[in-house]
């Protein structure tokens, strides 16, 4: 199915769904409204019942969802005012289980978003952060980033410019699957993570605390490079040890793209950015840096995965 049908496809399912929210994401990436104007209680027992129960015939339509599984999705990712780290973790994982039972690489993503959430609750239980509060708010906020774009996706409607390019390489079949959840990661990392940081009122007092979270996603990559091997036959073991460990030999991959595409010097500029989105007279500035350096990383994507690197 090709992203133009499929977006046409998830559009008509979007009318059967009266709950759904009407608010769009700006193409800043900065949500208006994360709530998706449901105040169902969480734990809705139809969705839960129906990825526990669902059968693959009705789940999926061939490797994609079916739009009976599309409406469900939507109704998960209407969050509310009341979630919290453990909420957020089972939407995810109800999300990722639905993709993956059908194989569909719009799943790619929350398959590796359910390790990184896991680990960071983790981290918050086991104190190995100072504020734990802090951890809860970037874990439901962040989270809710990325649910308010795959909900505007699932409705027929325009994610922010940087998940709607995940969307458009995940449904291209001359376009690898390792380029198509990078540049999702990506989309996460440089656009949404910070106005995330922004929206919950993050200070100085919480770099620490942000970096010790950026290096606990490095112990758990081997988990979903298995899982995306297992569920979408995706080697990105190479491109994934490189964008997490710092591993690169520029020779292997092309000139500058160590420096180009790593996850720490994203998440520092991601830091960086945030100072900067808070102050009314460098807001452009940052706007301005996210947006080149999605681009530019989506660029070395694309050569990588033309020259048969990825």
């Amino acid at each position: 199915m090709s992203a133009t049908k499929r977006i046409l496809f998830f559009f008509m399912v979007s009318v059967l769904v009266s709950a759904c929210a009407t608010t769009d994401q700006a193409d800043t990436g900065e949500v208006v409204d994360l709530s998706g104007g449901g105040e169902q209680p969480y734990g809705d027992s139809d969705w839960e019942e129906f990825v526990s129960n669902g059968s693959r015939e009705r789940v999926c339509s061939g490797n994609r969802i079916s739009s009976e599984a599309a409406q469900q999705m939507i109704r998960m990712t209407q969050t509310t005012s009341h979630e919290d780290i453990y909420s957020t973790y089972s939407r995810i994982d109800a999300i990722a289980s639905l993709f993956e039972t059908c194989g569909d690489p719009w799943g790619m993503f929350p398959t590796t978003y359910r390790h990184i959430t896991r680990r960071i609750i983790q981290a918050i239980e086991y104190r190995e952060i100072d504020d734990q509060d802090w951890g809860r708010d970037i874990v439901v906020d962040f989270a809710g980033r990325y649910l308010a774009n795959l909900r505007a996706a699932l409705n027929g409607r325009d994610p922010s410019y940087a998940w709607k390019q995940y969307y458009y390489l995940a449904d291209r079949e001359d376009a690898s699957r390792t380029r198509a959840v990078v540049v999702a990661m990506v989309a996460h990392l440089t656009l949404d993570l910070p106005y995330s940081l922004v929206a919950i009122d993050t200070t100085e007092a919480d770099k620490q605390d942000y970096f010790v979270l950026g290096e606990l996603m490095i112990e758990i990559t081997p988990n979903f490079i298995a899982d995306l091997r297992h569920y979408y036959d995706t080697d990105a073991e190479a491109i994934l040890n490189g964008f997490f460990m710092g591993r690169w030999i520029d020779g292997a991959f092309g000139r500058d793209t160590t420096i180009t595409l790593s996850y720490q010097t994203i998440r520092t500029k991601s830091w960086n950015n945030r100072w900067y989105l808070e102050q009314p007279m460098t807001e452009w500035v940052a706007e301005s840096e996210i947006y080149t350096s999605f681009w530019a990383i989506d660029g070395v994507l694309a050569t990588l995965d033309a020259s048969g690197a990825i």
